[in-house]
Parts: C-alpha cells; sequence; structure tokens
C-alpha cells in the first residue's frame, strides 16, 4: 500500500491493471485531475481516475527517457552524420542540436487542429511521428559531442 499524508482523505481504493496491487486515490488526486482537465469551447472534459498504481505510472513516464544510450545516425534535414540519443532505425526525423534550435526549418508546419472524432493519443502518436525531434541535448558544451543532459562541459566523453 501506498503512504497517504494525513491531510488527503481516501476517495477511492483501486486494483492496479498491471501488478494487481491495491492503491488508493485521493481527494488531491482528483483535485489535480480537475486543474488539468482540457476544456474546448467552455466545456470541461474530466480525466478518469488512474488505472494503474504509482509506480507502473512513473515507470511509464520514465520509459519515455533515454539519458545513457547515444547513436551514430544521420540528420534528417542536412544528411550530416551526428550523434543522438535516438537509434538510426527510429522512423521519426531526428535533427542536429544547431538545426533543431536554428531557423532553417518552420516548426508550425507541424500544427494540426484537434479532430474531435478521434482521440487524443491517436492524434499524439500521429503528430510525434511527424515532428523532428532534438537528438541530443547539451548547452554550451566545448569538444562534447558525446554527452547528453550536460551545461557548460568541456572535454567530456560519455557524460550524462
Amino acid at each position: 500500500m501506498t503512504f497517504i499524508p494525513p491531510d488527503e482523505k481516501i476517495i477511492e481504493t483501486k486494483k492496479c491493471l498491471l501488478t494487481g496491487k491495491e492503491f488508493f486515490v485521493t481527494d488531491k488526486d482528483i483535485e489535480i485531475l480537475h486543474k488539468i482537465s482540457p476544456t474546448f469551447d467552455g466545456k470541461i472534459y474530466e480525466l478518469p481516475t488512474p488505472t494503474l498504481c504509482p509506480e507502473e505510472r512513473q515507470r511509464r513516464r520514465l520509459s519515455w527517457r533515454n539519458e545513457r544510450k547515444m547513436y551514430k545516425r544521420r540528420c534528417d534535414l542536412s544528411g550530416k552524420e551526428i550523434i543522438a540519443v535516438y537509434s538510426p532505425e527510429k522512423p521519426y526525423p531526428v535533427y542536429d542540436q544547431a538545426i533543431w534550435w536554428g531557423d532553417s526549418w518552420d516548426a508550425t508546419q507541424y500544427g494540426r487542429a484537434f479532430d474531435f472524432e478521434r482521440t487524443f493519443f491517436d492524434q499524439y502518436a500521429d503528430l510525434l511521428a511527424v515532428a523532428p525531434k532534438l537528438s541530443i541535448y547539451n548547452v554550451k558544451c566545448i569538444n562534447s559531442d558525446y554527452t547528453n543532459f550536460t551545461l557548460t562541459s568541456k572535454n567530456c566523453y560519455l557524460s550524462v
């Protein structure tokens, strides 16, 4: 079971769809879900309570991150060989850092009108498939091409 702070009230007890573990949905959870529920044309679309336990939700959030594996691949705009956190087999475009942050492409061309006839996640998957990804994230680094999530590094190699 999960620790519940004394100032939170348990609203619902649920069973995780993946692990079968019981977990609680509290009044604070409901409050947050209400705050982030989307509003279109003045109508609030309430988000449902979670079906996965907090540990499984955290695991899914972290599955989007890759900080330690780096690959050689080509920039999909310039064709230059780059270092990226996305392997060459990935189907979506990956741009070199200088190009991604630069003005040589127009990010607004990937904008989409929301289609109420399709689910949000289908539309989000379509957007993820075509919008360019940043190859690697290192800021103001000198001679540190093989680093990721670094800031002002100098002469570093395989640092994250």
